[in-house]
């Protein structure tokens, strides 16, 4: 029985390990790319201007999305106010973005005028840079 134990024991670290390792092969292969674009493209989102922000969208994206549908979109995160600063980017995930293009998606806390907010962005790499393919702002004053 308490071999069995230190097995089970043995199994669950050996796997939290791998997890764990993957997670950071993954993030190490774009956080240097990646994590600079953020900084260049969060401030120009943050303008809530719809020709700006359009200029960033992958062509997938704008595909999707209405003229209309943008602009009330970012009429609403423009409550969240003037952005202040950018907090740490964090790895979150790494996915196919329908062809051969990957899609990454990274975490963050960023000072609005308005206080804190969690963001949420992907990008879509492409040859030499990236482009929004997606992004989530999580704010207190969204709610009121």
């Amino acid at each position: 029985m308490k071999k069995f134990i230190a097995y089970v024991i043995f199994v669950f670290v050996v796997g939290i390990s791998s997890y764990l390792y993957y997670g950071s092969v993954q993030s190490s292969q774009y956080d240097g790319t990646a994590i600079p674009y953020i900084h260049q493209v969060l401030p120009e989102i943050s303008t809530w201007d719809p020709e700006t922000v359009k200029q960033l969208l992958a062509p997938e994206v704008l595909k999707t999305v209405t003229p209309e549908n943008l602009n009330s979109i970012l009429e609403e995160l423009s409550k969240i106010g003037e952005l202040q600063e950018i907090g740490e980017a964090k790895f979150k995930e790494k996915s196919n973005g329908g062809g051969q293009q990957m899609v990454v998606t990274y975490v963050l806390d960023a000072q609005y005028s308005s206080g804190e907010t969690a963001v949420t962005i992907s990008l879509l790499e492409t040859d030499d840079s990236y482009q929004v393919y997606f992004f989530n702002f999580e704010s207190g004053v969204l709610f009121q």
